[in-house]
């Protein structure tokens, strides 16, 4: 009965922690920078996640790939959901880790962010959700997104 309840909690704290690269983390973060004024950090998060959502949506579109733990469709938007690759909690937490690691520039936090986003990313494959070629994937496409974001775009 213990291990039941620790494999519970374990299970719990993996998805909580996972949620660091939800769509719900991604607009908190973009909202705190648009009330903070810094509008030129809330341009290129909400930009990158753009960039993010439509790259995901097309390669879904064009590629099918079944989760570890399948799941149902009915309809498009269903089947989009259903694919796992690329991973986006990878894809979003990674361009998140990244752009706060660059907003913040310390050591210690940069650290922990790395930890988060690695942590996220395994999370992805612990809860079935993704492979590690989803999640190698999702975690392109963040970097990429960053690289562009920050180096490439006017913004």
């Amino acid at each position: 009965m213990p291990s039941e309840f620790i494999e519970r909690q374990k299970n719990d704290l993996i998805r909580d922690i996972s949620a660091f690269g939800s769509l719900f983390a991604c607009i908190l973060f973009a909202l705190i920078f648009f009330l903070e004024k810094d509008y030129q950090m809330f341009t290129k998060i909400v930009f990158g996640f753009i960039i993010i959502y439509v790259v995901v949506i097309a390669i879904r579109s064009v590629h099918f790939k079944e989760r570890p733990k399948k799941l149902s469709h009915t309809n498009i938007f269903s089947k989009l959901d259903a694919s796992a690759f690329p991973s986006l909690h990878a894809a979003r937490s990674t361009f998140l880790g990244f752009i706060l690691v660059d907003f913040f520039n310390n050591r210690i936090i940069s650290i922990i962010l790395a930890i988060l986003v690695i942590f996220i990313a395994y999370s992805r494959i612990y809860l079935q959700k993704h492979d590690f070629k989803d999640v190698l994937g999702g975690v392109g496409l963040g970097v990429l997104v960053y690289i562009f974001t920050t180096f490439l775009s006017p913004f």
